[in-house]
């Protein structure tokens, strides 16, 4: 089966053709530049999928941060991305001749974990971003999560503190904390002349080498984390959660602070049969590809 997957980040793009056992036969990223506005980005997610298409071509998904229509392949407002309110699903099928299915990148991230992750076919399994966002994606027997409006859980959104970094209007919710792009947040709120001048990467590097400044910011990103899981594992009684993008960069180090604070915050019974760990390194390529297989079947 011949399937085109497109993930689309705020920052790159990437496009596979793969089939439905999560083998990429072909994979190439491009800048997704969301500075240039809506129809010139729609216009590099058509051509990639065209550019990709053959005659064998079953179907092609969509992987994309929200909020999200899912239903209905609407991209309501992304803060990282150019669209609002913008009718992707509908646009895509009229203009590229093969079945097309969007998902919530969170949620396509979960869905290639329930497929060919470690934990394939677990009953509940959570993905967390951890990136430039921090969106939730949840598996639950087998069935991506949306609400009947279509829209996917924003974990990002929840208030984890009274203060903090101000995202979406909303000063102390997860994704002022729990996102990659929180530690310069973070960073600039304690040391604006210094550390609040880098990139997350950098203040990451700085941890590694135990600068104090930067060590305590990543701590306090992955205690956030940390309480995110544990508000998962608690309220949905989860198998797995699977960590995104601050999980490559951060190590088993941050891997630990956020287990520590899982450990310390969820219930002992569901802390003890919840699996916490990195996501597979390939899953953003194959989330696209997961939800290919949707559009196929």
């Amino acid at each position: 089966m011949d399937l085109i997957g497109v993930n689309v980040g705020g920052t790159t793009t990437t496009v596979v053709r793969g089939d439905e056992t999560g083998a990429v036969a072909e994979r190439i990223v491009f800048s997704t530049d969301s500075e240039r506005g809506a129809e010139p980005l729609y216009a590099k997610i058509r051509d990639a999928i065209r550019d990709f298409r053959t005659r064998t071509t079953r179907a092609a998904g969509v992987a994309i941060g929200g909020p999200l229509d899912a239903k209905r392949g609407i991209v309501l407002n992304a803060p990282h991305l150019p669209f609002t309110n913008f009718p992707l699903l509908e646009r895509l099928r009229a203009d590229c001749a093969v079945p097309v299915l969007i998902h919530h990148d969170a949620a396509a991230c979960a869905l290639a974990e329930w497929r060919w992750g470690p934990d394939a076919g677990a009953s509940g399994i959570a993905y967390l971003t951890c990136g430039t966002g921090f969106g939730a994606g949840l598996v639950l027997n087998g069935r991506v999560r949306y609400g009947s409006s279509g829209h996917s859980p924003e974990i990002g959104h929840i208030r984890y503190r009274d203060d903090g970094p101000d995202i979406f209007g909303k000063p102390g919710c997860f994704e002022g904390f729990g996102s990659a792009n929180a530690l310069l947040l973070l960073a600039r709120a304690r040391d604006p002349a210094g550390l609040g001048r880098t990139t997350p990467a950098e203040i990451l590097e700085r941890a590694r080498t135990a600068d104090p400044l930067a060590r305590d910011i990543v701590r306090e990103n992955a205690r956030a984390v940390g309480a995110a899981c544990a508000l998962l594992a608690d309220l949905l009684v989860l198998d797995v959660v699977a960590l995104g993008s601050l999980s490559q960069y951060g190590g088993e180090d941050w891997i630990a602070w956020v287990r520590e604070t899982f450990e310390r915050e969820a219930l002992p019974a569901n802390f003890a049969t919840c699996r916490l760990r990195a996501a597979m390194p390939s899953v953003q390529d194959l989330s696209a590809l997961a939800a290919a297989v949707d559009a196929a079947s």
